[in-house]
């Protein structure tokens, strides 16, 4: 889903200490791997756009959307959940947690985010973002981790009616609240579209997105903001060139002291699902992991708690098809 001519940014600002530990970075392992949703399941024609995140009970929670009639990004949608409580083991039955009827152009994901101090999470997802003059985005969020939620809350009175498309992927958590902060602007063919955002341990924000016009490279296009994404200066935009990409939404995550990114790592198709990691902030990276030879979409990374003092795993939500990249969605845990 392609934003008109910016991409703002929803942030606040947290302080995170790190004990600056020395961690020796090892090559992941596929640990696991479920397929959470296919092609016709419960009904739905196609789900896409997976997006997952950890929960402070330990649980994990992913969420795509359930397009009714067609692959198409317009279109009646279910937002799908289905969740787990053994590190992505064995997940829950799918639930719908919202429902835009027979809507012509629906719910399109979307970003999940948990405030860890309250114990709640939220998930921020537009409406009609397609063939509406006006454009909605809504809210939502759970106080028993994922188990029932609340009603959409309309962003539009704090946010404004112009396209906003959060994500898709994870939010983070700051400290001084939640608002719109700044911007990157699009000018002719340098259109950044959509992103995934971290912090990094010295307070850093860091974030990569689609480039969508194949600006420069075809790549991703990576920015940096000192100020708690007040600003983004142009010396701090800049184009990875390891990180091929085949304008699609990709995934960043930190954990520990390693930064893991995944994509379909190939310049033209969107083929080739693939897992880098970097000692160094990106500077440089270290490592891959082929995860899928074959088409592969959307992705996104999360940290998967552990259950004993050595367990270290992430986990990986992707399309995955033999034939198209939206045949299915699926969970890889990786042993990191």
């Amino acid at each position: 889903m392609a934003a008109n001519t910016s991409v703002p940014v929803l942030c606040g600002f947290l302080i995170i200490l790190s004990a600056g530990i020395l961690q020796c970075i090892s090559e992941p392992i596929i640990d696991h791997e479920v397929t959470l949703w296919k092609q016709g399941d419960v009904g739905v024609n196609t789900y896409r756009i997976p997006i997952i995140t950890s929960l402070p009970d330990g649980s994990l929670i992913a969420l795509a959307e359930g397009r009714k009639q067609s692959s198409a990004d317009s279109g009646p949608k279910f937002l799908a959940m289905r969740r787990s409580t053994d590190q992505g083991i064995t997940w829950s039955n799918t639930t719908f947690i919202e429902d835009d009827g027979e809507d012509p152009d629906g719910l399109n994901l979307g970003t999940v985010f948990v405030d860890e101090e309250k114990n709640r999470v939220f998930v921020v997802y537009s409406h009609c973002a397609h063939k509406c003059v006006y454009h909605t985005t809504f809210l939502i969020s759970s106080d028993d981790f994922g188990v029932t939620w609340t009603k959409p809350l309309n962003l539009s009175g704090q946010i404004g009616t112009s396209l906003f498309a959060p994500g898709p992927g994870f939010g983070i958590q700051i400290m001084d609240s939640w608002r719109v902060a700044g911007y990157i602007p699009q000018n002719g063919e340098f259109q950044p579209d959509e992103s995934q955002l971290i912090e990094l341990y010295d307070g850093i924000l860091l974030m990569t997105s689609r480039n969508e016009q194949n600006f420069h490279c075809h790549c991703r296009i990576m920015s940096k903001s000192y100020d708690g994404a007040e600003s983004f200066a142009h010396s701090d935009i800049y184009f990875d060139e390891t990180l091929i990409d085949p304008v699609v939404a990709a995934s960043l995550l930190r954990y520990r002291n390693t930064m893991y990114f995944s994509n379909p790592a190939s310049k033209l198709l969107r083929v080739n699902m693939t897992v880098r990691w970097s000692g160094d902030n990106g500077t440089s990276w270290i490592g891959t992991l082929g995860v899928w030879k074959g088409p592969s979409g959307y992705s996104c990374l999360t940290i998967v708690p552990g259950m004993q003092p050595n367990d270290t795993f992430i986990g990986l939500v992707f399309e995955k098809g033999h034939i198209r990249y939206y045949e299915s969605i699926v969970f890889v845990r990786l042993r990191v």
